[in-house]
């Protein structure tokens, strides 16, 4: 693969980690923005971004501003004078100034099948759709969220167990390997863009911990994909003795008729009556405790009726 030129690559999340890492070998100049390093994990001690993380590792000129609407970094990336931008998962918009700043389209790694879960939290939409496939798109940027036209897809066929950290790492994995040989075409000016469709066009909105509460009378299935998107945050919880009980791992069972939506089913495995079907506790956490084994925590409870979800 020949050289593609002078690159800023713009990313923020672990999902961008193996592409970048990729990137070296086939730039010949890489400058590497990320958000700055923020307060995480019980210390709130200051840590940088996984791509932040990653990039010094390697000895990469990383630059952190604070917003990219900045000018702080129009400045830095006029400067730079790059051949062309490359975003993964960021975590702002990039303002119209930057995305004519290059001589080339400005391009997104964007982990969903566009039009289809356009928005900040693509890889947990496609799970909690129900989606028999994810995939990935490269796409060019353009004023608007997530709607400029399509370079490339991937699909990636679902299992339907996948959680999004799961799936993340595997589009991860996915994007090192596809991506770069379209960007020998962006560099050779030969990639033909297709606009997106907008009739199939959906929009994911940033996740708030309320979107994690579990409400017991939907359905074991929709409450299994709710457990396996919302992981690590907001996580899907639910309430005992006015107290959070994450639900970190579970699966769907087939229910019981005739108890109130809810009750903690008498009987193993760890099951909870959902408005169809039963949602079976594999691995919880309460609060203020690491995650255990429901089984165990079942056991801890010393009554038989249990009614979750009742403050």
């Amino acid at each position: 693969m020949s050289t593609i030129g002078r690159i800023a690559f713009i990313g923020t999340g672990a999902i961008g980690v193996p592409l970048l890492e990729r990137l070296p070998a086939i730039t010949d100049d890489l400058l590497v923005v990320s958000q700055p390093d923020r307060p995480a994990g019980r210390g709130m001690r200051s840590r940088p971004s996984p791509v932040s993380a990653r990039a010094r590792e390697a000895g990469l000129r990383v630059e952190t501003p604070r917003r990219l609407r900045s000018d702080e970094a129009r400045d830095l990336l006029t400067a730079w004078a790059p051949d062309g931008l490359l975003l993964v998962a960021y975590g702002q918009l990039v303002p119209e100034h930057l995305l004519s700043l290059a001589p080339r389209p400005p391009l997104n790694v964007h982990p969903s099948l566009l039009p289809r879960h356009r928005g900040a939290a693509p890889v947990a939409a496609t799970i909690l759709a129900g989606d028999a496939e994810g995939g990935l798109t490269l796409m060019v940027m353009e004023p608007r969220l997530d709607a400029g036209p399509i370079v490339a897809q991937w699909p990636v066929p679902l299992t339907g167990r996948e959680t999004t950290p799961e799936l993340e790492d595997r589009l991860a994995v996915l994007a090192a390997e596809v991506v770069p040989p379209e960007l020998e075409r962006w560099a050779a000016g030969s990639i033909e863009p297709r606009p997106q469709d907008e009739k199939g066009a959906t929009l994911i909105r940033p996740f708030t911990r309320e979107d994690g509460h579990i409400d017991w009378r939907r359905s074991s299935i929709e409450l299994d994909r709710q457990v396996r998107a919302l992981q690590p945050w907001p996580g899907a919880w639910t309430s005992i003795d006015g107290r959070r009980l994450h639900v970190r791992k579970a699966h769907p069972l087939p229910g019981i008729d005739g108890l109130p939506i809810g009750v903690l089913i008498p009987g193993d495995p760890v099951r909870v009556a959902c408005g169809l079907g039963a949602l079976a506790l594999d691995t919880v956490q309460p609060e203020g405790r690491s995650p255990m084994d429901a089984a165990a925590w079942r056991n801890g409870l010393q009554r038989e009726h249990v009614l979750l979800g009742v403050d």
